[in-house]
């Protein structure tokens, strides 16, 4: 047999890699099977064992995706659901925190909604620092307190002042004739 030469060589070795090449491969593969029927290549020999591998890859890929899609979906749900529940926990403390009413609360919700901010305590503390307090005076002392007689004259109060020890006695016998009607008398039970 005679030997190669050198453009021989060359051509097998272009060859060979034209052949096995990622792009130009499948072109060149497909014009020998045109030129030469009988060419066998590898995908003629592999094929039929692969094809049934690339379609069960195909459905667990698609199987995959559509997992994939559904947790990303849950997990969105899931995520949303963690800052409704954390938003309304901050807008219901700050809330309570700075004791805004109703109509507070709503001023609070327009605030935040104006500003664009989530940020419920400085929302809430600006309505508070926006609405007049209140004038606050002792709710559990009578509001028109008479202490000794001093605003209108009345006769057992001048007695209590010009002798305390007799008013102090009568006081005391009337309590004990009827304690239930004294009691309701004196502190308007």
């Amino acid at each position: 047999m005679a030997e190669a030469t050198q453009a021989q060589l060359r051509a097998e070795a272009l060859l060979n890699e034209l052949w096995n090449d990622g792009t130009a491969g499948e072109r060149v593969r497909k014009l020998a099977k045109e030129k030469f029927p009988d060419t066998k290549v590898i995908d003629d020999v592999v094929a039929p064992f692969v094809e049934p591998l690339r379609a069960e890859n195909k459905a667990l890929k698609d199987r995959l995706d559509k997992l994939e899609e559904t947790r990303a979906a849950e997990r969105k749900t899931w995520e949303d659901a963690q800052f409704t529940q954390t938003f309304n926990q901050q807008v219901e403390a700050a809330r309570a925190a700075y004791s805004l009413t109703d109509e507070g609360f709503h001023k609070m919700l327009d605030r935040m909604k104006e500003q664009n901010s989530p940020d419920a305590e400085a929302a809430a503390a600006w309505v508070a620092s926006k609405t007049p307090k209140p004038i606050q005076g002792p709710t559990w002392a009578p509001q028109d307190l008479n202490l000794f007689g001093s605003k209108t004259a009345e006769d057992g109060m001048a007695e209590l002042h010009n002798d305390p020890v007799g008013y102090q006695d009568r006081q005391l016998a009337e309590f004990f004739k009827n304690p239930d009607k004294f009691v309701s008398e004196t502190l308007g039970i």
